[in-house]
């Protein structure tokens, strides 16, 4: 896969905190990336990011302001092969 890929502005449609330890987001439509992941259904904020708290709050005031993101991935997680975000940025309306 390549590294540090962007992904295109889009809404957050759901926030799913999963029983495997990370966090799911859906967007509206696929997550458009380079990334080479099988699987872009939503995007993965795996736990042992070290900005996890801050992604996550940021994640849930986008959802709930029904503002768009963007950011990067990096990679594919390993139970279902899932972009993995690593930059965040909240766009304005």
């Amino acid at each position: 896969s390549y590294a540090n890929n962007s992904f295109y502005q889009s809404k957050v449609n759901k926030v799913i905190l999963h029983d495997f330890g990370v966090v799911l987001i859906e967007l509206e439509g696929v997550v458009q990336t380079e990334e080479a992941c099988s699987n872009k259904s939503a995007l993965v904020l795996q736990r042992t990011n070290q900005h996890f708290s801050e992604m996550f709050a940021s994640l849930l005031a986008a959802y709930h302001a029904d503002t768009k993101i963007s950011g990067w991935v990096n990679g594919c997680d390993e139970k279902h092969n899932k972009p993995i975000l690593t930059r965040l940025d909240l766009m304005p309306k």
